[in-house]
This record gives C-alpha cells, structure tokens and sequence, in this order.
C-alpha cells in the first residue's frame, strides 16, 4: 500500500496516541481503540510497513546534554553546482540535526545544535568549507516557544470510483 494511501478513522487514533507517548503498549493502545491487543499490533504494523510511522526516539533536551546553542543556518551552492546535492556532506556532521533542501533564496536550511557561540563558528566554518558552498547566514534563537509539536492527522474516506475530488 502506497504512503499516500487512505488514512482511517482508526488509523488516525493511532497515529494520534502514538505520537503522544510512543512508548504505549499494544494493550494500553487497544484499550484506548476498544479493540484486541493483536489487532492495536497489527494496525501498528502495517502503518509501519507502509512507511507511515518511521521509527521512534527518546525526545531529549539539547542544553541537558550541553548543546545551549541553536542556530539555523541558509546555505548557497556555488552557481552552477546546484545538481550536486550537498546533503551526505552535511549528514557527517553530527551537531547538524536537520538538514531541508528548499526553494528561495538560499538552497538548504540546516538546523544546528551546539555546545557554545565559539562551537558553533567552528561548526559554520566546516560547513564553508564543504565543496560547492558558496554562502552561509546564520540565525541564533533566543528562545524555543516548541519543537516537535504533533502532526495534524486527518483521517480521509475513499473517494468512489471515477471521482477525482476536483470540482468543476
């Protein structure tokens, strides 16, 4: 079943539950559904295997661990290089927490996450000095009003057969 596919009314209540404590067991989950523990498993699974549901994380707090610095950093290819695509060089760089190639003035918007202001001009620097980066600006936040905030889940019904959902 493609990512894209129809998202159930039930699926939708999963997807909801999990992604407010991850960590629930099958029975919880079933309990919450009105449904059997195997049944919660299966429809975890399959949500799973169709790639909707990507893993799960401990959601941890960067200045607990001493990264106090945030800072989102726009970087420009060097013209003509933008059919190279920059993303494996960033991804060896572990402080750099997301990584987003976008449309607009620059070419990707890299979320960084550093010890102190002197690590992170040292972490802007490796990323200069990656081949093919022409420019770098960087915004350090103040403050994080959240993050990771959860998705939206709508459930859809199938749309019958021979209807495209456009109207005329």
């Amino acid at each position: 079943m493609p990512k894209n596919a129809v998202i159930s009314e039930t699926d939708a209540k999963v997807l909801e539950i999990l992604q407010a404590d991850g960590r629930r067991s099958y029975a919880e989950l079933a309990a919450d559904l009105g449904m059997a523990g195997p049944s919660a498993h299966e429809r975890v699974k399959k949500l799973e295997s169709r790639g909707v549901i990507r893993g799960y994380s401990a959601d941890i707090d960067a200045p607990a661990i001493g990264l106090a610095v945030l800072g989102f950093t726009w970087v420009t290819q060097a013209p003509g290089t933008v059919s190279v695509d920059l993303t494996p060089r960033f991804a060896a760089i572990a402080e750099i927490e997301e990584c987003h190639s976008i449309a607009g003035e620059a070419d990707y918007l890299l979320k960084i996450r550093a010890r102190d202001m002197a690590h992170l001009g040292d972490l802007i620097r490796s990323i200069q000095a990656i081949e093919h980066v022409f420019t770098t600006e960087t915004d350090v936040a103040f403050s994080t009003g959240f993050e990771r905030r959860p998705l939206p889940i709508v459930a859809s019904a199938p749309k019958p057969d021979g209807e495209s959902g456009r109207t005329g």
